[in-house]
């Protein structure tokens, strides 16, 4: 018998006064508090006051646990790992330490897994700015829909695969081996896909915005999203390439663009607007150019104008060429940006 209806598991690495805010939005769920275990994974902060938090929460609450890693990982699939198999509970939901889920997040999933049967339900989620907040829209335009094979639908391949707004059945994931990559990215991705071509029943809530993602882009204080250093862009490949495996090990390739190409036009983007250096740039194509390769023979300039002439670079293996286009594509984006806050001034 489960302990908890839902356990949710939080890396944690230095992460101060965003720890209290996250903890008041499970403290109020509509759920009950007492129905939900909160597993913290801290990834051996030096922070003093993000310890403290996490020691008062461990010893005042019965269903909080908080566990300190020796050594620091840099990435969240490990302590992802840890706490689903520390779960107590009967799903489980990986947050992130930065953000929040609104009060009734966790009974409506909760209740729509179990009335479906699900191993995995889906939800929407709120983009947080300093200024506003905004829903995130969809292909699938405020449908919801249930699947219980991947085929029924592919419209599920274009879901975000930000891994705050799923609900998985643990059983699930643990019968399955299903895990996140450890010491790369592109981890949540990995899990998201693995459990989609895995699970018998998966349920989408497009019209239910369960999760608060604060965006943060100020020096010192800047969201994943907005993170382009050359560790994060080659550890994004690095998860890219252990996808592209487990499809091919599990004699699925056929779906490899349906699944990689929004991402690599992701990728791509972070690439553009990145201030890494030109040679960086290249050891990076080198790096990812087999995975693109594969693509453009499907997907031609990955269906986007702006990256319509690397096809041919990237099938010639031409990596100054792929780093000499993607440059003046940001200079382009530089050019086009000032002429368009030129104009908002003008139209004052």
């Amino acid at each position: 018998m489960d302990k908890y209806k839902v356990s949710v598991v939080v890396p944690t690495y230095n992460s101060g006064l965003f720890l209290n805010a996250f903890f008041d939005s499970m403290m109020y769920q509509s759920i009950g508090f007492e129905n939900i275990q909160v597993i913290f994974v801290d990834d051996n902060s030096d922070d003093e006051y993000t310890l403290y938090l996490l020691e008062l929460f461990d010893k005042n609450f019965s269903n909080v646990k908080s566990i300190f890693l020796d050594e620091n990982n840099g990435f969240p699939g490990k302590g992802r790992n840890i706490g689903l198999d520390l779960s107590d509970a009967e799903y489980v939901v990986f947050s992130d330490h930065d953000d929040t889920y609104v009060p009734e997040a966790f009974e409506i999933m909760y209740d729509a897994a179990k009335d479906k049967d699900v191993d995995m339900l889906i939800t929407n989620y709120y983009k947080i700015f300093p200024s506003k907040r905004v829903e995130v829209t969809t292909v699938f335009d405020g449908e919801n829909a249930l699947i219980n094979n991947f085929t029924d639908d592919e419209r599920f391949f274009t879901i975000d695969p930000a891994i705050w707004c799923k609900l998985f059945r643990k059983d699930f994931l643990i019968e399955n081996d299903i895990h996140f990559l450890q010491g790369m990215l592109a981890e949540d991705l990995y899990v998201y896909i693995v459990s989609l071509l895995k699970s018998k029943c998966t349920y989408y809530l497009d019209d239910f915005f369960s999760y608060n993602y604060n965006i943060r882009n100020v020096e010192g204080d800047r969201s994943t999203i907005h993170i382009r250093n050359k560790k994060y862009l080659g550890k994004m490949v690095e998860g890219y390439y252990e996808l592209d495996k487990f499809l091919a090990d599990s004699d699925l390739a056929e779906y490899y663009s349906d699944i990689f190409n929004m991402h690599f036009v992701y990728w791509l983007t972070s690439l553009v607007l990145s201030d890494i250096s030109d040679d960086d740039k290249r050891e990076l194509i080198e790096y990812i150019n087999p995975l693109l390769k594969k693509n453009v023979k499907t997907v031609p300039g990955f269906n986007e104008r702006i990256y319509s002439n690397l096809t041919e670079p990237i099938l010639a293996d031409d990596y100054a060429e792929t780093v000499n286009i993607i440059s003046s594509i940001k200079r382009y984006r530089g050019i086009l940006n000032r002429f368009t806050d030129a104009f908002r001034k003008s139209e004052r």
